[in-house]
């Protein structure tokens, strides 16, 4: 997101070339892009989520290792397309005109005076499974997005005694914390974020890029990722809407 910020005079091919690199960097130095890897445990269960907590150095360090990356990457920065193969996958559709977040997104009713438009361009590098790496699904990615947008919450106007409250509730309950929106504000947009995920994945069967791809025929790549983010958006604004 924060290239995308960066690169909005549309040189999707420089952003792209950067997004890569970033991912290349961050799996380098983490040895894996998926947070269940990196931390070492699955947050289902309570006694995991004290395992978290007492891992959550970890986290702060990964935030700016990350932060660091990205002003490197911007200041070595000189313009030029990448060399040989520009991504791990080939895109399958006309990365100018379509964006699979972005296809998501533009579905979805916006919240009076959010800048869609900026929005757009920035969440560009989560194409092809982030960059074209054929990871995480870009549609989803939108999905996500699109409910922050709706339920996101100002953390620093939250008062710390109910982050405390909701942290003790999850040591005990693991993921099921995120059903009492009741108890943080923030826990508005988890839980729908988490059934839109477990939506997803029922009906796509991964959330992976390349391995969604993989089930596709390959001729119609490009009006599969359409009708993915098609169904991605018809669930979004289901969870909205509820």
């Amino acid at each position: 997101m924060s290239l995308g910020l960066f690169y909005q005079d549309d040189d999707y091919h420089r952003l792209y070339r950067d997004c890569a690199e970033y991912y290349r960097r961050f799996k380098v130095r983490s040895g894996s892009t998926k947070c269940m890897d990196i931390i070492g445990v699955k947050l289902n269960q309570g006694y995991n989520i004290r395992r978290f907590f007492l891992k959550g150095i970890r986290c702060l360090k990964l935030v700016f290792n990350s932060i660091e990356s990205v002003f490197d990457i911007i200041q070595k920065s000189d313009g030029g397309l990448p060399a040989g193969d520009r991504y791990q996958i080939r895109p399958p559709f006309d990365t100018g005109r379509f964006h699979c977040a972005g296809a998501v997104l533009s579905r979805i009713e916006p919240q009076p005076n959010l800048n869609l438009d900026s929005l757009l361009k920035n969440s560009r590098g989560f194409s092809g499974g982030i960059a074209f790496q054929g990871d995480i699904c870009g549609a989803l990615m939108g999905g996500v997005l699109a409910l922050g947008i709706n339920y996101g919450t100002e953390l620093q106007s939250t008062k710390p005694v109910r982050f405390l409250r909701a942290g003790l509730v999850a040591m005990q309950q693991g993921s099921r914390v995120f059903q009492h929106e009741d108890l943080h504000p923030s826990f508005r947009a988890s839980l729908r974020v988490s059934k839109l995920y477990r939506g997803f994945v029922s009906r796509f069967g991964s959330t992976n890029c390349t391995e969604i791809l993989n089930k596709a025929d390959k001729s119609k790549n490009s009006h599969f990722c359409e009708e993915i983010a098609l169904i991605t958006s018809g669930l979004t604004l289901d969870l909205i809407n509820a």
